[in-house]
């Protein structure tokens, strides 16, 4: 008795795989449009606005559709921090690791985004953190050390604690970052902290530049 062919039926693979193709494309629709409604919400009412209600309204979605995407609001701030800070790395992912200006380059990306959309980012920072991390993501103090250590090993630079100064390096940004969050510096000023963390570091740890 021949054996019974059970390969699958390439007109159904296609139809399911097209399937698959238009709810991924349909969800990210809806995750965008949830999300672009909430910064909306944010920046005109501030995040204590914010409710599933209120993204229902302004969407047009049903609330069990919102729901669908997000838990609440908590989720929806998370996932707009989140995205600033997507946005932060995918510009530096071509900055060379020892570049003697990768550093200023990282900083300038940070701010640029942040201030990009400064009445939402400023909440969504305070409320959701700004160092949230995916498995994509490296922890800045991880980026600045790599760039401080390649630099010293090119004898660019010298430190007499070189993980010291990636850390004040850090510190200083993340302290310059709250502070812009809570209203204590204008964007200018933000800007003027951040750049101003680099020499903090080499500063406060023995650093200086050799070339």
């Amino acid at each position: 008795m021949p054996e019974k062919d059970v390969s699958p039926d390439p007109d159904v693979s296609a139809t399911t795989a097209a399937r698959k193709k238009r709810a991924v494309v349909e969800r990210d629709r809806a995750r965008s449009q949830i999300l672009d409604a909430a910064r909306d919400i944010i920046r005109d009412n501030g995040v204590f606005s914010l409710s599933v209600v209120a993204v229902a309204e302004a969407t047009g979605l049903t609330r069990t559709s919102v729901y669908r995407y997000f838990d609440g609001p908590p989720a929806m701030v998370e996932a707009l921090a989140e995205e600033t800070v997507g946005r932060i790395y995918a510009r530096i992912a071509d900055l060379d690791v020892a570049g003697s200006r990768s550093l200023d380059g990282y900083g300038r990306a940070t701010v640029e985004e942040y201030c990009n959309d400064s009445e939402v980012n400023r909440q969504t920072v305070l409320l959701a953190g700004a160092q949230r991390f995916s498995d994509e993501l490296v922890d800045p103090e991880v980026i600045v050390l790599e760039n401080l250590r390649a630099r010293q090993a090119q004898g660019l630079v010298e430190f007499d604690d070189v993980e010291l100064a990636a850390r004040v390096i850090v510190t200083y940004f993340r302290g310059a970052l709250y502070g812009w969050a809570s209203g204590l510096y204008t964007d200018e000023e933000f800007a003027v902290e951040v750049a101003r963390s680099t020499d903090v570091g080499f500063a406060l740890c023995g650093g200086k530049e050799t070339l």
